[in-house]
């Protein structure tokens, strides 16, 4: 009964560290993930201000030629 008990415990150990090993390579990937997405938002933030800031300088140039 003994060497089933400890075989039982040796394969669940064994199935909890294959989570763990999992769950862990899924963390990763997670985070990786997230990092990459706040770099993206990041860059398209920095994208739309450079836009706004070009369009603005563009119709300040288009009045200022207009009016002379």
């Amino acid at each position: 009964m003994n060497t089933t008990n400890d075989v039982s415990n040796k394969m669940q150990n064994d199935i909890n560290r294959q989570l763990i090993d999992y769950n862990s390579s899924q963390n990763d990937l997670i985070f990786k993930t997230r990092s990459r997405l706040f770099k993206l938002e990041h860059n398209f933030r920095l994208l739309v201000l450079a836009i706004a800031v070009a369009g603005s300088v563009l119709a300040l140039t288009g009045l200022a030629v207009i009016n002379g």
